[in-house]
C-alpha cells in the first residue's frame, strides 16, 4: 500500500473508533417496573385511600370491589404489594404474550427474604393480574431472572 492510502485508512479507522466511543447506550424500557413504581407512588401519596382499580385487571380488582366496608382496609393492605418489602435487592422482568412478568427480590417488612412475582396484563396500560410471594432461606436462593407467578409456585 502506498503511504497516502495507509493514511486515509488510519484516519477512517480512528474516526470510527472515536465516534463509536461517543455513542449513547440505549437501555430497554422496563414497563412492568414502571407500573410497579406508579402504584407505589400512588400508595405513598394517598395510602389505602388510593383507588386501586387503575392498577389492577378486573379479575384482580374483584376482591376489592366485593369487600364489605369493614374488610376493605384489610383487603387493600393485603393487595398493596409495593408495601411488602422494606428493602428491594433487585428486579427483573420478561415479556409474555399478553403482557409482562416482574420479579422483585427483597427483604419483607417481617424480615424474611423473598421474591415477589407479578403478572401484568395489557389493559390500556399494564395492570396487575396475579402475584405470588415466594419466601426463601437465603440470598443465594432468590430468583435470578423474572418468573411469572405460576412459575414461582412450587
Amino acid at each position: 500500500m502506498k503511504p497516502r492510502i495507509l493514511l486515509d485508512f488510519a484516519l477512517i479507522a480512528s474516526i470510527s473508533l472515536a465516534t463509536g466511543g461517543c455513542t449513547t447506550k440505549t437501555t430497554t424500557p422496563e414497563p412492568a417496573w414502571q407500573s410497579y413504581l406508579e402504584f407505589e407512588q400512588g400508595l405513598e401519596k394517598e395510602g389505602l385511600d388510593l383507588d386501586f382499580e387503575p392498577y389492577f385487571t378486573a379479575s384482580a380488582y374483584a376482591d376489592i370491589a366485593e369487600a364489605d366496608a369493614d374488610d376493605l382496609p384489610y383487603v387493600k393492605e393485603m393487595l398493596a404489594y409495593p408495601w411488602y418489602f422494606e428493602e428491594t435487592f433487585s428486579h427483573s422482568e420478561k415479556p409474555m404474550p399478553k403482557g409482562m412478568c416482574l420479579t422483585i427480590n427483597g427483604r419483607t417488612n417481617r424480615g424474611d427474604i423473598g421474591a415477589l412475582s407479578i403478572e401484568f396484563l395489557e389493559r390500556n396500560g399494564l395492570k396487575m393480574n396475579d402475584a405470588n410471594l415466594l419466601f426463601v432461606d437465603s440470598m443465594d436462593k432468590l430468583l435470578s431472572k423474572a418468573q411469572c407467578p405460576e412459575e414461582s409456585r412450587f
